[in-house]
């Protein structure tokens, strides 16, 4: 596989960690959710995700490099960590809002996967999610 379509796992786990404490509670649905993400990563410990040793800004500033449908492939897996505890509050939708705008996605591509996800997560999971 070219080393370009290669996203680096620790860097995504790190900003599923981030996305997952946006709201201020990690609950178990997405410790689990990041437990299955860190099988490939040294850096996560399950009880008390860190990371404090990578900011936001340069996990985006690694992101945004990405190609497009990368970053959307990023976005939708964000979203599918955030929706993993049912609830999508508005501390979590800013911090989707905020990452999209740091890595380069523009507010309408975003409402439209936030569309797709939603529509996806509510299929499964048979309750509304608004942002």
């Amino acid at each position: 596989m070219n080393k370009k379509n290669v996203i680096d796992t620790e860097k995504f786990l790190m900003l599923a960690v981030k996305a997952a404490k946006a709201n201020g509670i990690v609950v178990e649905e997405e410790k689990e959710l990041l437990r299955r993400y860190s099988k490939v990563t040294e850096h996560y410990n399950e009880e008390d995700p860190d990371d404090s040793y990578v900011s936001l800004e340069s996990l985006t500033a690694y992101f945004e490099t990405l190609s497009f449908p990368q970053k959307k492939r990023i976005l939708f897996e964000v979203l599918n960590v955030m929706y993993s505890d049912r609830l999508f509050d508005e501390s979590e939708c800013n911090f989707v809002y905020d990452l999209a705008s740091r890595i380069g996605v523009d507010e309408s591509e975003l409402n439209h996967i936030l569309s797709l996800s939603c529509n996806e997560f509510t299929q499964k999971q048979s309750s509304a999610i608004a942002c």
